[in-house]
């Protein structure tokens, strides 16, 4: 529901302190490569930004002291955000006491000047501000090893890159890691127990930590510690790290420390920076929001309530059907992996042979087919109508999904090999109609699944468990949007044959 009340407001008043930090960042950046940028998972979060996250931290009751947290703090632009909005605040605490963790020591210098500013501006307007500098891992840090509650407010733009779960920093907080963790994940969930009974907690990440298997032990440990408050969601994937060189889906998260599974959260969403003033807030159960089950994804309402997705409940099981994931793995499938077709190799399909609507094959790849004996038996498929897909998609790609028909006998023999980075849908059992594989190959790469992909999940890849969420229109429609389409149909040809399709479809479904 739409609450035009809620409208976003930047800070009643603006200081000179954010502009100070954000100026002092700049000239430490330029003075370094943008390969140890990229290696450190530095962006640098812009002013607007900074005081946008700064503007809903603030307490809503006085407070005689306020302990602050930045534990990835590059130049302290969010803390300098963060004691700007304090400072203009009517109920401003007597005592701030700020701690600012960084890894990188360039940013000393920085820091420093920031924080004698900071000082300075406080004092003038009758507030104590102690600020501690802590070079070092934040992730080994006293606190973070601790895990208790030491701050009232945290505000974060963490690194973002992969580890290994050998690293130091995963083993440390194991509970949080899964597979190959992403370093923002753990600086997430380490924070969310640092925060004290009713403070609260900010960050500013990549959207990928919203659902997954890889993120789903930090998302248990974050909703245990805090419930969210309210979501921001950047629609750009270029405009909100305005001076770095990133495509990354970003969102803003907020929570309170304390234990409330009733409420709502507050979602908004802009373009970028520029329209943050004019971002629409709509308010949603949190029940929602967040997941019930083991996984706790985080979904994101698609919609008003008089959307489609709220009233389809089928699912691909509902019609009998399954998602695989591609079972020749190359490097140990290697010895049966053949550069020419022969009388006992069978095509192998890549999802370089994927694209959206088609299957094209050969393509002057190395090592397009796979030896078919009893040895391959187990990881080949029967050639039949199948929806293959990428299971993997380059960012720039246009739609989150890329899914092509493929109908029985288009290529030679019996069986198929495909490769693992390949997800593909069959009916065990049964075999899926050349009608419903066209249909359902196109609607999964049709503009409306493209949107609600971007609403519900925060990874640019779908995995197959994702798929085997995904709520599908009543058959029939699927069908029809099968029978509408060409071979090799163009995706402005498949949204307008989903879009009619779906327009004669009862709003809702009784599965």
């Amino acid at each position: 529901m739409e609450q035009p009340e809620l409208a976003l407001r930047q800070p009643a008043t603006a200081g000179d302190l954010v502009d100070f930090a954000h100026q002092n960042g700049l000239a430490t950046m330029r003075r370094r490569a943008r390969t140890v940028q990229k290696r450190l998972g530095q962006f640098m979060t812009p002013p607007a930004v900074a005081r946008f996250m700064a503007a809903r931290c603030l307490p809503t009751e006085p407070r005689e002291t306020l302990r602050i947290l930045e534990p990835a703090a590059g130049a302290g632009i969010l803390a300098a955000a963060m004691i700007e909005a304090l400072l203009a605040h009517m109920h401003r605490p007597a005592r701030i006491e700020l701690i600012l963790c960084e890894l990188d020591a360039r940013f000393l210098p920085a820091l420093r000047r920031l924080a004698d500013r900071m000082r300075r501006r406080a004092h003038r307007v009758g507030v104590t501000l102690r600020v501690a500098i802590r070079m070092g891992d934040f992730l080994l840090s006293r606190e973070a090893l601790d895990r208790r509650p030491c701050a009232d407010l945290v505000i974060a733009n963490p690194p973002y890159f992969k580890i290994n779960a050998r690293d130091p920093r995963a083993a440390a907080h194991a509970d949080a890691v899964y597979g190959q963790p992403n370093i923002y994940a753990l600086f997430m969930a380490v924070c969310a127990s640092l925060v004290n009974p009713a403070g609260r907690w900010c960050f500013i990440t990549p959207r990928s930590w919203t659902n997954g298997n890889y993120f789903a032990a930090m998302r248990r440990l974050l909703v245990r510690a805090l419930r969210l408050d309210a979501l921001h969601l950047f629609d750009s994937r270029r405009d909100h790290f305005v001076h770095d060189e990133i495509l990354q889906e970003a969102m803003i998260a907020w929570g309170t420390a304390q234990a409330q599974p009733h409420g709502e959260v507050v979602v908004s969403s802009s373009a970028g920076t520029a329209d943050l003033s004019e971002a629409r807030l709509a308010a949603h159960p949190i029940a929602q929001i967040v997941g019930q089950d083991e996984a706790r994804v985080i979904a994101l309402p698609a919609g008003t309530h008089d959307d489609p997705w709220t009233a389809w409940t089928a699912t691909l099981a509902t019609y009998g059907l399954r998602v695989s994931t591609g079972p020749v793995v190359a490097f140990r499938a290697a010895a049966h992996l053949r550069e020419r077709a022969a009388a006992d190799t069978s095509p192998l399909l890549w999802m370089q042979h994927i694209g959206h609507m088609q299957v094209r094959w050969p393509i002057a790849k190395k090592r397009e087919h796979i030896a078919s004996n009893a040895a391959t038996a187990w990881m080949l498929v029967p050639n039949e109508n199948l929806v293959l897909m990428r299971r993997f998609s380059p960012k720039e790609d246009p739609r989150r999904i890329t899914a092509a028909p493929y109908l029985a006998g288009t290529l030679p023999g019996p069986v198929l090999g495909l490769e693992n980075h390949t997800n593909y849908i069959s009916r065990p059992g049964g075999t899926l109609s050349p009608e419903e594989t066209r249909g359902l190959a196109a609607f999964l790469n049709s503009r409306i699944v493209d949107a609600y992909l971007r609403n519900v999940a925060g990874n640019t890849q779908i995995n197959a468990s994702d798929l085997r969420r995904l709520p599908l229109p009543p058959i029939e429609r699927l069908i029809a949007i099968g029978r509408a389409l060409d071979a090799h149909a163009t995706l402005t040809q498949v949204d307008a044959a989903v879009a009619a399709a779906l327009a004669e479809a009862p709003l809702a479904v009784a599965v």
